[in-house]
């Protein structure tokens, strides 16, 4: 049985709808969907992706809906699990009505694009993907080219740092150890390494494994990851005596985000939003741009539609709230889509 509070929150925001239409309001609905924690380890990431995804819904029925429809936005759990993640996809492409997803959000939900993809559902994922995780859908995230490149270019930056440990499973970790200043090691490593003097870490593992290496590496060592090492649970977990942490997105601080996001954010979540929250929120829009493309000379918006408009809004680039979207050349549905490389990459502090 899932927890009632999960329960309650997809049936208020449903229920918000219905009370809509209830006071002269005749527009048909639309509905976008979200995927992403709201219990357990990762609720705070989830909340804070959900509030952005609220707010651009929000701005948008207040514009008028999208191609005079009114936007519903689904919004489910997964506690940042594999099978719960397949599942709430699984129940999400059931609703014909739901034009596309927003998510997955965390590393561990990655399951929920390809059972997306399968039941021919656009999504849109806001965590780093491997080419096979991303086929059928479209990143905001950082490539992982570009992440791992990134994240040891910036490692090999930082004061008493002169080469740089790659704990990783992914295909781009064998060409990064091709450096002299790199070597590379799988994930399962995490458990027993010892770094080297002026050795700093990359981790590109999920963040609950990356708190503990945190922790065992102690604050004399810097390690750098992906989204990651940028969530909340991360942060708490690891503590003040862990290593001095920093992750890479491709969205900026709070110091680098429009003034208006930032107020509208803060009025209605109470708390300020994180680079997640941006890529959020620029999800949403993009996709609700879509629909209102899919919809154009009166048609009836469709999930096919709806596919063919992402793509083509992103290949003509789509301007998001901070930079500019493109898709990465010759991209394609079946492949997926993920976000140029050349775009701006942003280093954060984990607080």
């Amino acid at each position: 049985m899932k927890p009632l509070s999960v329960r309650w929150l997809a049936g208020l925001l449903l229920l918000a709808v219905a009370i809509s239409g209830c006071y002269g309001s005749t527009r048909p609905v639309v509905k976008i969907g979200l995927i992403a924690p709201f219990e357990e380890l990762y609720r705070d990431d989830g909340y804070e992706v959900l509030n952005a995804v609220r707010l651009a819904v929000n701005q948008r029925n207040l514009a008028g809906g999208v191609a005079g429809r009114h936007v519903a936005l689904v919004a489910l759990n997964d506690n940042g699990r594999p099978d719960e993640a397949r599942r709430q996809a699984a129940n999400m492409a059931i609703d014909g009505d739901v034009l596309g997803v927003i998510g997955p959000v965390k590393a561990g939900s990655v399951s929920a694009g390809q059972a997306l993809s399968q039941r021919e559902t656009p999504w849109i994922a806001l965590t780093e993907l491997q080419p096979a995780e991303l086929a059928g859908g479209f990143s905001l995230a950082l490539t992982p080219e570009t992440l791992v490149r990134t994240a040891i270019d910036d490692l090999l930056t930082q004061p008493g740092v002169n080469s740089a440990l790659l704990l990783s499973d992914w295909p781009e970790a064998q060409t990064a150890d091709a450096a002299d200043s790199v070597r590379s090691l799988p994930l399962a490593s995490a458990e027993s390494v010892t770094t080297k003097p002026g050795e700093g870490v990359v981790w590109l593992g999920d963040s609950a494994q990356g708190a503990r290496l945190a922790m065992d590496l102690g604050s004399t060592v810097v390690l750098v990851g992906g989204s990651e090492v940028g969530s909340h649970m991360f942060a708490g977990r690891a503590g003040s005596d862990a290593a001095k942490a920093m992750w890479l997105s491709a969205a900026p601080g709070i110091d680098q985000m429009p003034t208006g996001f930032v107020e509208a954010y803060r009025s209605l979540a109470g708390a300020d939003p994180g680079p997640q929250a941006v890529l959020a929120y620029d999800a949403a829009n993009l996709l609700l741009d879509a629909i209102e493309m899919a919809a154009a000379n009166g048609a009836a918006p469709d999930r096919s539609a709806v596919q063919q408009a992402l793509l083509k809004l992103g290949n003509d680039g789509w301007q998001g709230s901070v930079d500019t979207v493109l898709w990465v050349p010759g991209c394609d549905i079946a492949a997926g889509c993920g976000r140029l490389s050349d775009g701006a990459v942003y280093l954060h502090p984990v607080k």
